[in-house]
């Protein structure tokens, strides 16, 4: 009788709300809950009719992203980051249903987005190894002369 009042216990822990998923689905009717999935954020919000008319925009460029600050190329990479996920779900889900990805080259123009985030990124971070070795090589040059 205790091993089974002990399950019991743990099962109906187990099966109370917590507060923070309460709070989280507050507000939300369930007819809501019922349509909108988190993987939702993975999907293309725009329909796929006007996703094969409307124009793609262009790449970011290394100049471009050089006049950026670290918040800025951070809060970037992070949708560029969104927007790389989205693709991969839209382009998996077309060739499982068999149809045409629209506009595939939204995904180079991510890819090199990307990648002149990182090189940005790149350029400053060897800059301030440079600094940093020139500035002690200073300081070891005028301790050796005050010997």
């Amino acid at each position: 009788a205790t091993m089974r009042s002990a399950v019991a216990r743990s099962f109906q822990s187990s099966a109370a709300p917590r507060p923070q998923m309460a709070a989280a689905f507050q507000g939300l009717s369930c007819r809501s809950m019922s349509t909108q999935s988190p993987l939702d954020a993975f999907r293309d919000p725009v329909d796929r009719q006007t996703r094969m008319q409307e124009p793609v925009g262009r790449q970011w460029t290394v100049q471009e992203l050089r006049r950026k600050s670290y918040d800025d190329l951070h809060k970037l990479w992070y949708v560029l980051y969104k927007e790389r996920n989205m693709l991969l779900t839209e382009r998996q889900l077309s060739r499982r249903r068999q149809i045409q990805f629209p506009q595939p080259q939204r995904m180079r123009k991510v890819q090199k987005s990307m990648g002149a985030v990182k090189h940005v990124l790149g350029e400053r971070k060897r800059s301030k190894i440079a600094a940093f070795q020139e500035e002690r090589a200073a300081a070891m040059m005028a301790e050796a002369e005050m010997k």
